[in-house]
């Protein structure tokens, strides 16, 4: 039996989120280890990133996975001495959130883990294969 367009555009999203509620649950219990969820590193990694102090709204805006509340999020954050908040100078509406050495050193701990679970995760895939499928969820994401 032939399916439809809608059909196809169904099951493939489908599959999508099959695979991405897999992988995802591999880094939620890898990065559990070092007390962290996928958003608390995905933030930290932001913060690293910049290099400099950015507004607490540029880190929501740069989250793979959007949060309701970045400000809670934040808050837990600081609350465990990952990051620190500070007003701008220029707009004193403006948070400004940084890395701190705790932080950088939890992210670190997860360098190598992480690339090898990509690595372990997409291991039935090929060079070629991987690159075309990184260009097929990009023309999605345009």
């Amino acid at each position: 039996m032939s399916r439809t367009r809608p059909e196809l555009s169904r099951d493939a999203f489908l599959a999508i989120a099959r695979v991405q509620d897999r992988l995802s649950g591999d880094f939620q219990r890898l990065f559990k280890t070092q007390g962290l969820t996928i958003t608390q590193l995905n933030a930290l990694r932001i913060l690293i990133g910049a290099k400099q102090p950015i507004p607490s709204q540029v880190v929501g805006e740069r989250l793979i996975q959007r949060v309701p509340d970045v400000t809670r999020l934040l808050d837990r954050m600081e609350k465990e001495g990952l990051v620190e908040r500070t007003r701008s100078l220029e707009d004193r509406r403006v948070v400004l959130v940084s890395v701190t050495p705790e932080g950088r050193r939890r992210s670190a701990r997860l360098t190598q883990p992480t690339l090898a679970l990509h690595e372990q995760q997409m291991k039935a895939l090929s060079a070629t294969e991987l690159r075309q499928l990184e260009s097929l969820l990009a023309r999605l994401l345009d």
